[in-house]
């Protein structure tokens, strides 16, 4: 049969009935029944281990009245108007939800919950032409005639806009300050068909892009001109993907669509298998090995068995949230995750309230809203349980205003009108608050722009209309920062540390970087494992080079210049150095370092993933992380798990802005606590103190 080049698509179509080969036999059934009026009323999930089942509830015009879950937790909601709108729905932690509406329209004009409100504003037509938070800051939008965004504003005077073409792209956007200042602005240009042709940034640097006729995205051409190429069978799945270095990338699929194989720029190939109904089976890869997977009745993973034969089993509530995971070859990583806990006026119906592992533990408590107000993590060493109580508050708008630290810390978040931080506070024990950092500003819906210490030292940061950071000054030293078109940073003067200037290959991998004291160089292979690192002084030195070797069917490092690297069988680093050796727990976290047959360090962790003790033979450490992963403390124990010293960091948002240092004595009393501000380069790494 041939098919006319006007119509693709029927080529495709014509080639996946062909290849629509009958899969693995598989079952998964849902039922559902009905009331006269045709309105759902019970749900029956694909689970025979437990009662998944979702009821409905109406009333006599037919309007939603109730939801009862699988765990018989209720949703209701109720105060229809003649519209058959809602006017509350309280959820099944007895919080409710008041909604309004316009009179005229219906149109939602307002949702309050627990003291916050949240306002709708409408134009004659419908369109939201402001939402105004429970903290009165707002987000305003305009539209042109033709019902399209054109603006959005805010109540610090800052602009958004948009150039609308006649097909509806955005051609254009540009960011203003409040007294009208053009600050940031981007471009971009479309085909006669809609599709994004360029995107030109404010210096110029044009990103261009290549289609087929099926609008599958074949080609693009970065700032820097390196192309990067795709390919696409007759189904429209990417099939192949070529480099600027010509590395490249093929894929596979079954008559499913299933992802099967993927081979690298190296010929590295993985290769996944898959059940009747899509699960993923088997992981067959040359880096980690051999992963196989089994499933519930409703697709959730209930057990696997890695490439060492580790095996993790999951079990599951009847909401298909994990509620247990088990490691039969080491029950001490056993973990129980406990929901809808209520206790003590916790709204905790439908969060996560507790993570019980056999040596640690995190809980959880909630405000009516659903803001996280209480973390209590536990860490149980030699018979001794340690505690840390982090406490959290938020305003009207749920944005965070303090964090409660152990040892009597409270930072404070207070806000300008617009809802962003202002300044960062520092109260210790009972004293009055004191001002850590003041004066923050920030760009238009943009980055930190400047910040003073409570020590008197500034910062200021200085960007292109692209938001690529120029120029920052802490106090008395500057950094300036050259890009080139793909944003990476050619050049770096420091006033204090000298001229840095960096290279990279067309795949934008540093090759290359070079100051005062000499330079060092990198090379690659085409998956991008580092191949050779070599360290050129700029005088009176010598020069020398690392090799690094990888295994030609794989992407394991073997050897470092002469030294012979190991892995276990799922490609965990097992010996790095002649008299290193590395040991991994069932869930593939490093888990002891010995040297010279000596154990000198072992690591423990969380449910999360995230370490929590290192036990050296002179001490114990113990780490505190915030909800958002951020490390947020930690401390130092002596043998029977006193606390002696702790370290807790200050941040605002991404930023390191100060540590506290406290001493601890007999009684585990905090002596006077010592401030050390922290001062960070254009990653926000702290580079002085």
């Amino acid at each position: 049969m041939r098919i006319p080049p006007y119509f693709p698509r029927l080529g495709a179509l014509a080639l996946a009935l062909a290849l629509a080969l009958p899969a693995q036999a598989a079952e998964r059934a849902w039922s559902y029944s009905y009331n006269a009026l045709g309105l759902i009323e019970r749900a029956d999930g694909p689970r025979t281990d437990v009662q998944d089942v979702t009821l409905y509830a109406y009333d006599s015009r037919g309007n939603l009245t109730q939801v009862t879950n699988a765990l018989g937790q209720v949703t209701r909601l109720g105060d229809y108007d003649e519209r058959g709108k809602p006017g509350s729905i309280t959820d099944a932690n007895g919080v409710t939800s008041s909604l309004a509406y316009t009179g005229v329209d219906g149109w939602l004009a307002s949702v309050s919950t627990a003291g916050s409100t949240t306002r709708f504003d409408y134009d004659a037509v419908g369109q939201i032409t402001r939402v105004t938070r429970g903290d009165g800051s707002w987000l305003s939008y305009e539209y042109d005639d033709a019902r399209r965004l054109v603006a959005i504003g805010n109540n610090l005077g800052e602009r958004l806009e948009y150039d609308v073409d006649t097909k509806g792209n955005r051609t254009a956007q540009r960011i203003k300050d409040a007294s009208g200042s053009l600050v940031r602005q981007q471009q971009w240009a479309y085909d006669e068909l809609g599709r994004l042709l360029r995107a030109v940034g404010a210096g110029g640097q044009t990103r261009s892009f290549a289609y087929d006729l099926n609008d599958n995205p074949v080609g693009e051409t970065n700032p820097r001109q390196f192309a990067h190429s795709q390919a696409f069978d007759a189904l429209d799945r990417l099939v192949g993907q070529s480099d600027p270095l010509g590395g490249k990338t093929q894929l596979a699929y079954d008559a499913q669509d299933n992802l099967t194989e993927v081979k690298d720029p190296r010929g590295v190939t993985t290769r996944y298998e898959y059940d009747g109904l899509g699960n993923l089976t088997r992981l067959v890869s040359p880096d980690s090995g051999t992963t196989t997977f089994e499933h519930d009745a409703a697709g959730n993973v209930i057990r696997r068995t890695d490439a060492r034969g580790a095996v993790t089993e999951y079990r599951y509530d009847a909401l298909n949230r994990l509620i247990e995971r088990h490691s039969p070859s080491d029950p001490s990583l056993d973990v129980q995750y406990r929901y809808d806990l209520t206790a003590d006026g916790n709204k905790g119906i439908g969060r996560l309230g507790a993570i019980e592992g056999a040596r640690d533990s995190l809980v959880y408590r909630y405000d009516e809203r659903g803001n996280l107000v209480e973390q209590v993590r536990s860490i149980r060493l030699d018979q001794q349980t340690l505690l840390d109580r982090v406490t959290y508050r938020y305003d009207a708008a749920n944005q965070l205003l303090e964090i409660g630290y152990p040892s009597g810390l409270a930072i404070g978040y207070p806000r300008n009108a617009g809802g962003q931080v202002a300044s960062v506070t520092l109260a210790v024990g009972d004293k009055a608050p004191s001002t850590l950092v003041g004066q923050i500003a920030y760009l238009p819906f943009g980055p930190l722009l400047r910040l003073t210490w409570g020590n008197g030292i500034t910062l200021s940061r200085e960007y292109d209309q692209d938001y690529q950071l120029l120029r920052q000054k802490v106090g008395p030293w500057q950094s300036d920062y050259q890009h080139d078109a793909n944003g990476n940073i050619q050049q770096h003067r420091h006033s204090l540390w000298g001229t840095l200037d960096y290279q990279y290959d067309p795949l934008d991998r540093l090759t290359e970087e070079r100051g005062v004291q000499g330079g060092r160089s990198y090379a690659y292979d085409a998956v991008g494992n580092r191949t050779q690192r070599s360290d050129n002084p700029a005088s009176g030195g010598t020069a020398s080079s690392q090799d690094y070797q990888y295994a030609p069917d794989s992407n394991r490092l073997t050897a470092i210049g002469a030294q012979a690297v190991t892995s276990d069988a799922a490609g965990n680093l097992t010996q790095d150095r002649a008299a290193r050796k590395l040991a991994y727990d069932a869930q593939g976290r490093l888990q002891s370092v010995s040297l010279d047959g000596q154990q000198v360090a072992e690591y423990r962790y969380n449910a999360l993933g995230q370490r929590i003790v290192k036990l050296t033979p002179e001490s114990v450490t113990t780490y505190l992380y915030g909800p958002d992963g951020q490390l947020l403390g930690e401390a130092e124990h002596d043998g029977s798990g006193r606390k002696l010293r702790a370290q807790y960091y200050l941040w605002l948002d991404s930023l390191p802005l100060a540590t506290i240092d406290a001493d601890y004595d007999a009684q585990g009393k905090v002596g006077n606590p010592t401030l050390l501000y922290l001062h960070g380069d254009h990653l926000d790494t702290p580079r002085l103190a």
